[in-house]
């Protein structure tokens, strides 16, 4: 089976699971763990962060940094096609009673500058927080450079407020742009990375910030239930893919191009191939169920998600295919394309 619809189906390699089967742990919740210690330094390290919090998923991690950000100024501004806002499951409106405000996003991930003013004008609350998000999963993979962060976090700064990045996929923006991580987030004031994307890793994320944002974020990780004991365990999965995995994103950028390059010669399939700049391909089905297609692709051994209709078909890639997988995959998506192009 080829499974394409997401970087976090990926299983850690026999070397990782040595890693984890050696780790050294200790009692995290009272600051016993060294692996998660060390982890959590070289996290701050890699962004130009003072400090770092290792939590379990992305999800809590900027679900902590909007609850930190927002303790006065309970609006945080979003993009509208924002991983936040659709996939997180509102918890930020749900615990911390913060008002998401989205601003539309263009097809790179980007605000649309004159409707963030005009927002900011209108709204009945001080936004706390601007939240951007790169890559941009819900806008094909985009990446967002250091000139319109530094743009972004100039605009925060003038209305007194913080910026935070959902960089789930921030190395994946590095690799694209050719550029250290640390550039992209030197003027955001905290920036969430999971390792269980395009890193590798079976679990967490981390969450960066100044001291004392990470002093207050840890407090708000234990009442959320994140605190967790002997995580060296995973922590050590986290360390090795932060350190093996981040010159190899390449490699997933490089099948996506070769998946959407293929896509475009097959009838059926529409694709903007220029649009895919890491390792998310989306493309649609017109004349055929999106339903029926993805399910003959089940039955042939290739597996796609839908994240945004059921015409439109998402393909990630990750360590764990090659480009002989992708091959395979255009050869199935072609053969299901004309088979229901003939119903």
């Amino acid at each position: 089976m080829i499974d394409l619809r997401s970087d976090t189906v990926s299983k850690p390699t026999i070397e990782m699971r040595n890693i984890i089967k050696n780790a050294e742990v200790g009692d995290d919740v009272i600051g016993d763990d060294f692996t998660v210690k060390n982890l959590e330094n070289e996290a701050a390290k890699i962004t130009g962060k003072e400090s770092a919090l290792y939590v379990p998923s992305g999800t809590m991690g900027n679900l902590i940094a909007l609850l930190v950000h927002c303790l006065i100024k309970k609006v945080a501004i979003v993009g509208s096609e924002s991983h936040i806002l659709w996939h997180e499951g509102l918890g930020a409106t749900q615990f911390g009673g913060i008002h998401l405000l989205p601003v539309d996003n263009a097809s790179d991930g980007t605000f649309l500058h004159e409707q963030l003013l005009n927002i900011i004008n209108d709204s009945v609350g001080k936004p706390g927080v601007i939240c951007l998000e790169n890559t941009h999963n819900r806008c094909g993979g985009s990446v967002i450079d250091e000139d319109y962060i530094n743009q972004v976090s100039d605009f925060a700064k003038s209305i007194n407020a913080a910026v935070h990045m959902d960089g789930a996929r921030i190395f994946n923006a590095a690799t694209a742009l050719d550029c250290n991580v640390i550039d992209l987030v030197k003027n955001v004031d905290s920036v969430s990375f999971c390792f269980s994307k395009g890193l590798g890793a079976p679990i967490g994320s981390v969450l960066c910030g100044s001291t004392n944002f990470i002093q207050q974020s840890r407090s708000v990780r234990r009442t959320l239930g994140g605190g967790m004991r002997q995580a060296g365990i995973i922590a050590s999965a986290a360390s090795y893919a932060l350190k093996n995995n981040i010159k190899r994103l390449k490699d997933d950028h490089g099948n996506a191009k070769l998946l959407a390059g293929g896509l475009s010669k097959i009838k059926g399939i529409y694709i903007n191939e220029k649009v895919v700049q890491t390792n998310i391909v989306y493309f649609s089905v017109k004349e055929i169920n999106g339903d029926k297609f993805v399910d003959e692709l089940n039955k042939q051994g290739l597996l796609v998600s839908q994240p945004k209709g059921t015409q439109e078909i998402r393909a990630v890639t990750h360590l764990n295919i090659s480009s002989q997988d992708i091959k395979e995959s255009l050869e199935i998506i072609s053969s299901v394309t004309q088979k229901l192009l003939k119903v």
